[in-house]
């Protein structure tokens, strides 16, 4: 028998997906528990959510809540910071931690066969960490050296440049997550131990568990490490509205011996709260979220400005942000950003169904995929609980996605994308760029 391989197979429609669905119990400590069963997926993922608002921190200590996190595990009430790390590593363990504008996320990865003794050590850094003098000191010394780091990264000092000026002085967000220089070197154990107390207790957490429940009391599991949790904390305050600084403005960072410019280039945008955010992603994914966007296919298939652009909406619990973000050659500085700000104005003329419908089938299709790992579901999970959306917002994101249309995703872009002006963030060599921002704007030049 012969077989035409001039014939290509046929291509079988894609299956309905949903969101895993989850069962959810408490602990005696009254946090919810969400089991995420995931058949075959014997390496699982538990991760703690806890509802902590960076506005929370004293202003004169911003960034005691990263080195809080970072310490949780450097010695315990049970462990040194070296036991700890063994015993970890004895089950075969991955450790991680994350501090966003609103949460928390304490988590690890580990086969299922390991998984009771791994969530105790979960539970002890959550629930029992010492704030040793000594590892405090180590981790504010690490802090600052990674500032100095960071100042000397283009893309860092652009995105630092864009919140100070895209929201007002007095929001949280308008200053760097993990604090500056002033505000780290004044913590010490004392500090980092009070914002603990104050901020971190099981009325304010959600355990999220998702791999292969097959035979395993994963309820039981985690209320045996953390049902006897007790904390002083009181409920999490909610996060307020953020005020942003609108208006067209133009900001150039000196950042002298540069041969590129990081630019970036933004405005507010929507929020998970929102009906629009699932069309919002549509339209990114048309004007600068992909390789075969219309910014890069001018930017860079066409005039070589750059390697590649991207934008993306982002949003927390309240208030999100759109931007676009790259690198171009020094001296074309000028000509990139004039180019890039002309399509994302002419793109409120309208997005075309080819381009609309191509986004949606990307983005659904690619869905199964982005969830299919453990850990991609938990991550995704403690998302949507930090950002007070429900646990399958996944699904309500994707369903939004489908029902856009042309007309809907251009009305979704339209309603922020340039609607009260753009802010034009540029990092690179001053002497060699500011003339070509001229004839752009009045520009705000920084050190």
């Amino acid at each position: 028998m012969t077989q035409n391989l001039a014939t290509p197979p046929v291509v079988a429609p894609p299956r309905p997906w949903t969101f895993p669905a989850s069962t959810t119990t408490t602990t005696r400590a009254g946090t919810p528990v969400h089991v995420f069963d995931r058949p075959g997926q014997y390496v699982a993922t538990v991760r703690v959510t806890i509802a902590l608002p960076l506005f929370a921190e004293p202003r004169e200590l911003e960034g005691v809540a990263t080195i809080m996190s970072r310490t949780l595990d450097e010695g315990t009430e049970l462990h040194s910071a070296n036991d700890f790390a063994a015993a970890l590593e004895r089950h075969g363990a991955a450790y991680g931690v994350d501090v966003s504008s609103d949460a928390l996320h304490v988590e690890i990865s580990v086969p299922t066969s390991q998984l009771a003794p791994a969530v105790k050590l979960l539970a002890e850094a959550v629930t029992r960490p010492a704030f040793n003098p000594a590892d405090v000191g180590r981790h504010v010394t690490i802090r600052l050296g990674e500032i100095n780091q960071e100042r000397a990264n283009a893309g860092y000092r652009a995105r630092e440049a864009f919140s100070a000026h895209l929201f007002e002085p007095t929001v949280r967000r308008s200053r760097p997550t993990a604090g500056t220089p002033d505000t780290i070197r004044a913590l010490t154990n004392v500090e980092v131990a009070k914002f603990y107390r104050d901020n971190v207790g099981p009325a304010r957490a959600q355990i999220l568990f998702a791999g292969d429940a097959t035979g395993v009391d994963v309820a039981g599991i985690v209320d045996d490490a953390f049902g006897d949790w007790t904390s002083e904390a009181g409920p999490a305050l909610e996060t307020p509205e953020p005020l942003y600084v609108l208006g067209d403005r133009i900001v150039l960072v000196d950042r002298p011996g540069s041969v590129q410019s990081q630019l970036l280039i933004g405005c507010p945008g929507p929020d998970r709260r929102e009906d629009i955010w699932g069309a919002a992603a549509v339209a990114n994914h048309v004007v600068g979220g992909t390789i075969t966007s219309r910014v890069d296919t001018v930017l860079r298939e066409e005039k070589g400005y750059t390697y590649g652009t991207r934008s993306s909406f982002t949003a927390p619990r309240k208030g999100g942000t759109f931007s676009l973000g790259g690198s171009v050659r020094t001296e074309v500085t000028g000509a990139a950003i004039t180019d890039a700000l002309r399509i994302l104005r002419e793109a409120r003329d309208g997005l075309t169904d080819k381009e609309v419908g191509e986004s949606k089938d990307n983005l659904i299709r690619t869905a199964p995929l982005r969830y299919e790992q453990a850990d991609s579901i938990a991550q995704q999970v403690g998302s949507n609980i930090a950002a007070g959306v429900p646990l399958d917002f996944a699904d309500t994101y994707l369903a939004q996605i489908a029902a856009t249309t042309a007309e809907s995703a251009t009305a979704a872009y339209n309603r922020y994308v340039g609607t009260n002006g753009l802010l034009v963030v540029v990092v690179g060599e001053a002497k060699d760029v500011r003339d070509q921002l001229a004839g752009l704007g009045d520009v705000t030049e920084l050190s």
